[in-house]
């Protein structure tokens, strides 16, 4: 069975290319234009073909086996220039909204039945005639007699509103006068009966329409939409139902339709009383071409004086009617269907000629020059102009070319014009007679030469008008002048300079103004300025200026221009803003150096000259993907190839004792790459490492030590001050070893920690440092280590102190201090740390990754939350070893369930269990953070629970932070329901919180690209769902699925079942089954409880 979906409203007009072609579309497929619909079921396929308003086209819409919607297509060409679907397809789409075939199949199968059978025939009837309809221009013609029509435009002189009107006569043998032209158009269009009279009756199966008809009723039948929707009261009076008023700005466009058929004439007078009484029809006489209007010129001469006819046109006797709104003339019974430019000519010289009341204008010998120059080369383009023989001779007429001679003499520059015509030669500022020569006539392209002094304007600054040439004596707008205005006016003018002129121009030499090379044994970069053709003091003054930023233009001692908006110059500056250079203060000389590091900002200068061994530094940790670094066998784990190049990019920077950030975004592996250089790190030097971070992921990164390298065993330092003292002692005269500590107890252990220098430090959820000023901050800076890695998702905040903060860490040395690194351009700033951040958006590597990342990150309860949770979990370990032992665990399997649901609230929030609980929320606490992050990434986040008292809980603590919000459970309206999904889809707020029972099935939310399950559900299938809000289809971004669970607990048992026993779980959580808990063993029911056998 083919399956199809039902395209609503807002999905056709999200489709569209805008709402015009939307709303064109619903009036295709209202007035029954999509004429066929043939259903492809083996290809999933829904072919329509739609008469459009120049063309038939068609349409292709696939599917996927499901019904889901998955391309488009149309063979008009809108669809090919424009984005988005056209107007055929949004017919379509609609037409396809009307044939339900899923429906119908149901209902055939319902009405199958006996006694139903005739009205399933009577349906499939309909049907069959309706497909038939649409059909049925592809149905042969040869059967069926033809449709003809007599078209009848008349023409009223006296009426300008309503000068257009069409009348009609249909018939095979014998015509029929049409009553109501309107309703015969919409019936025959539909294929609907239609009775002329007692002999003939239009059927669709015994008659045809010709393609060409067809067209002007279509045609008529858009005008007549037009005047329904206008609605003009001056229509509505005159109009009757025997024709129908064609608005003039329709009337081309009829006209051009009226031409195809056989049938059309028209008639000029007053409108008819009857269409039987119009005896004087004419053929339509049509075209669209100025030059057959039938008008001509001549100028002639008599004695001293000359005379401009117009011929052709007696404008007393013929009047000629103009058409602005279609660009239509009439003049002699002729329609003159014009463009815009023809139109206006044939407009503008009537009106002249009419003004004046005669058809000759007489002019002296002294207007003539003007009017040859002006007035005639516009008529000579469109009509022939006669001329007298005298005047033919007298004649001067010569191709214009422009000249510009430029000099440069007391700080001034001088511009004069010339304009060339053949041997004539003109200055535009000097009013000169007789140019021609004595008894000849010239003709000057005036339109041409004041475009060409129009453009001295426009292009040159500062430009005054002198006696016989222009002028500009401002330093900044002479420097403009030769380095912008030059080249613009060389495309119109010859360009004469003098040498005075030419030595304003600086020649760059030919070598990249800055050279760079890496001293290896010194560890630091070599800069040399390589300008030995500028004076010391020049080279100051010029980066003086380059900072200041204020002029365009320095001149040298030389007297030469400099244009400080050239690439070598902007590529100079942004050299000494990378390099931090103060001109006022720093002695600059030619040559000089810096930390390597510092340097690399550099790469990207294109006027620098880098040496191979720069190139080469610099291609290893701006290039990562170029490098390759082998994986140490002891990582079990196949790392994406992004995961690699971070991997790389760590080793290239730790080959240079360098420090850096890795932000890769939210779940692509920061913590797998770090662990994989870890080890790659000990097998090649040894030495111990140091992980911080928050702790709410210490245990964490225990976890995935141990499940990608277990060989290294880390140490975590945790517990009371005098254990982390002991754990310190007995690993600190290790050689080798991995130790893992938060950022809270590095500031309280800062003591612990003098005299231990690690090889490298990783710093996990670096923002915790990014407060110069804080405690935990100092600790960490005063860490020791070879070099020290950050990893954090929002590496660049709004907040520079803390990107100084995070580098003074990290690169200690990247910039000068904090006070002219707040005053630095940002932009400088990114460029100085680009080789030592690498980012990743899920986005860019998509490729690499799965369509739907799933993440567990484990949480160490807190330590009075813990305490509550061990009370519990003893309690009912109890209660359930003793129904085992009496064997009365399937009669109380709901308080079992009870059980089991308490411990789980309890990892949530305590509160939830016992309201007197005032301690922290290890998960709630993590969750804040991770929302922090989200927000700062720009990520939309869904977060799902099956406990509303957590989500109110979580509400008051948003609210404590102005975090805004959706949120829904069920008592959430159905109506509000989707609205809230709607505008969460459309991107207005970037949270929505949901109960999983309310909004774990049935609702869209792919606006969101982030899935936070803040507690686990028993059965799997249920957060799979829930998940698949977001990750469905329509979704464009990558999405991350977070699970939280906290370690040690029941949710960690049951996260571990899950992926043993999918289908064991699957049992276990349905809750309407009590019933289906027994189909667990009693060793697997232990184990989810931590019930020993030996309780």
């Amino acid at each position: 069975m083919f399956k199809k979906q039902f395209f609503p409203e807002a999905t056709l007009r999200s489709l569209a290319t805008n709402s015009t072609v939307y709303d064109r579309g619903v009036r295709l497929f209202e007035e029954g234009r999509v004429e066929s619909c043939e259903l492809d079921e083996d290809n999933h396929l829904a072919i329509s073909d739609v008469n459009g308003n120049q063309d038939d086209y068609t349409t292709q819409i696939s599917f996927l086996k499901n019904g889901v919607a998955r391309r488009y297509h149309c063979t008009c060409p809108a669809f090919e220039q424009y984005a988005g679907a056209c107007k055929h397809v949004i017919a379509s789409m609609l037409n396809l909204n009307h044939i339900d075939l899923s429906d119908q199949d149901q209902t055939a199968k319902e009405e199958s039945r006996p006694g139903k059978q005739s009205q399933l025939d009577s349906y499939l009837a309909d049907l069959e005639e309706d497909f038939q309809k649409l059909q049925i221009n592809k149905y042969s013609s040869r059967s069926r007699n033809r449709l003809f029509f007599d078209f009848i435009l008349n023409v009223s002189p006296y009426y300008y509103e309503n000068a257009f009107e069409i009348y009609m006569k249909v018939g095979i043998d014998h015509m029929y006068v049409i009553k109501n032209v309107p309703d015969l158009v919409h019936t025959l269009l539909n294929n609907d009966d239609y009775v002329f009279g007692k002999n003939l009756t239009y059927h669709y199966k015994d008659h045809f329409i010709a393609p060409e008809d067809r067209a002007v009723l279509q045609e008529l039948a858009d005008i007549h939409a037009n005047m329904e929707q206008v609605k003009a009261s001056s229509y509505q009076s005159l109009t009757n139902k025997n024709e129908l008023m064609i608005p003039n700005q329709m009337v081309g466009r009829l006209l051009r339709r009226l031409r195809q058929v056989d049938h059309a004439s028209a008639h000029f007078g007053s409108s008819p009383t009857s269409i039987t009484a119009i005896r004087d029809l004419e053929p339509i006489q049509y075209s669209n071409s100025l030059a057959d209007f039938p008008l001509d010129f001549s100028l002639t001469r008599e004695g001293s004086h000359y005379y401009f006819n117009m011929d052709g046109i007696k404008m007393n006797t013929q009047p000629i009617s103009f058409y602005p709104e279609s660009r239509l003339v009439v003049y002699d019974h002729v329609f003159y269907d014009l463009s815009q430019e023809d139109y206006q000519v044939l407009y503008s010289l009537v009106k002249f000629f009419h003004g004046l009341h005669t058809n000759e204008i007489p002019m002296k010998q002294d207007d003539l020059s003007h009017f040859m120059s002006t007035i005639y080369p516009t008529l000579s383009r469109y009509f022939d102009l006669a001329l007298d023989p005298d005047i033919e001779k007298a004649i001067y007429q010569e191709e214009l070319s422009a000249a510009l001679y430029i000099d440069y003499k007391n700080k001034v520059l001088s511009l004069e014009p010339r304009f060339n015509y053949g041997q004539v030669t003109l200055n535009p500022l000097i009013n000169q007679t007789n140019q021609a020569g004595e008894g000849q006539v010239l003709i000057r392209d005036t339109v041409e030469e004041a475009s060409l002094l129009d453009l001295l304007y426009q292009v040159l600054d500062g430009l005054e008008e002198e006696e016989d040439h222009f002028a500009i004596s401002d330093f900044q707008a002479i420097s403009q002048a030769i380095y912008d205005g030059m080249s613009q006016l060389f495309e119109s003018f010859d360009l004469y300079l003098t040498d005075a002129v030419r030595k304003l121009y600086y020649q760059r030499p030919n070598r990249k103004p800055v050279s760079i090379d890496v001293d290896y044994e010194a560890n630091l970069l070599q800069i040399d300025f390589e300008m030995e053709d500028m004076a010391s003091d020049d080279i100051k003054q010029i980066l003086t200026q380059l900072k200041a930023g204020n002029d365009r233009f320095y001149k040298l001692s030389s007297g030469a221009i400099l244009d400080l908006e050239r690439d070598e110059f902007k590529e100079l500056k942004e050299v000494a803003d990378d390099l931090s250079l103060d001109p006022d203060q720093d002695d600059i000389s030619n040559s000089f150096n810096i930390p390597l590091y510092q340097g690399l900002s550099l790469l990207e200068n294109n006027n620098v000259d880098k040496s191979d061994q720069f190139m080469s530094l610099a291609k290893s940790l701006l290039e990562p993907k170029s490098i390759s670094y082998e994986v140490p066998d002891q990582v079990q784990a196949d790392l994406r190839p992004y995961q690699k190049t971070g991997y790389n990019w760590l080793k290239a920077l730790d080959a240079y004792q360098f420090g850096g950030v890795l932000a890769d975004d939210m779940g692509l592996g920061k913590t797998l790459q770090s662990i994989t250089f870890i080890q790659s790190k000990l097998n090649e030097t040894g030495g111990k490492y140091l992980i911080v971070c928050p702790s709410s992921v210490l245990y964490n990164w225990q976890y995935e030590f141990n499940h990608f390298t277990p060989e290294i065993q880390p140490t975590v330092i945790a517990g009371t001050a005098q254990e982390r003292e002991e754990v310190i002692d007995q690993v600190k005269d290790k050689k080798n070893g991995v130790w893992i500590s938060s950022y809270p107890l590095i500031q309280r252990d800062s003591d612990f920690y003098q005299g231990i220098h690690f090889e490298t430090i990783i710093l996990d959820e670096s923002q915790a440092v990014k407060n110069d000023s804080a405690k935990t901050t100092r600790a960490v800076a005063r860490l020791q280590a070879k070099n020290k890695f950050a990893l954090s998702g929002t590496p660049i905040e709004n907040n520079l102190n803390e990107l100084w903060t995070l580098f003074s860490i990290i690169q200690p040395g990247m910039f000068q201090d904090k006070k002219s690194f707040k005053q630095m351009d940002q932009s400088v700033i990114a460029k100085k740390i680009k080789p030592f951040i690498l980012r990743r958006l899920k986005g860019q590597v998509l490729d690499d990754l799965p369509e739907k990342t799933e993440t567990t990150e484990y949480i160490e309860l807190s330590k009075k939350q813990k305490q509550i949770y061990q009370t519990q979990q003893a309690m009912i370990q109890s209660q359930v070893q003793e129904l085992l032992d009496n064997n009365e665990f399937e009669r109380n399997s709901v308080q079992v369930l009870a059980g089991m649901t308490r411990l789980r609230q309890i990892c949530c929030d305590p509160k939830l269990v016992t309201k007197q609980y005032d301690g922290d929320s290890a998960k709630l606490d993590r969750l804040m953070e991770y929302l922090a992050e989200a927000k700062q990434n720009g990520k939309r986040v869904v977060l799902f629970s099956q406990f509303t008292k957590i989500l109110s809980i979580i509400r008051d603590r948003l609210a404590e932070n102005d975090y805004d919000y959706f949120y829904l459970d069920g008592q959430t309206k159905k109506e509000d329901r989707l609205d809230l999904t709607h505008r969460f889809n459309k991107g207005e707020k970037d949270l929505f919180l949901i109960s999983l029972k309310a909004g774990g099935t049935g609702i869209n939310l792919t606006g969101g690209d982030t899935v936070i399950l803040y507690d686990s559900w028993w059965n799997p299938a249920i957060e799979d769902q829930a998940a698949d809000r977001v990750h469905r289809f329509g979704q464009k971004n990558h999405v991350q699925v977070l699970r939280l669970i906290a370690r040690g607990t029941i949710e960690e048992r049951i996260n571990e079942l899950q992926e043993k026993k999918r289908d064991l779980v699957d049992s276990v959580i349905d809750s309407k089954d009590n019933q289906a808990i027994t189909s667990l063993s009693k060793d697997e029911i232990l184990q989810l409880l931590d019930v020993s056998a030996s309780v």
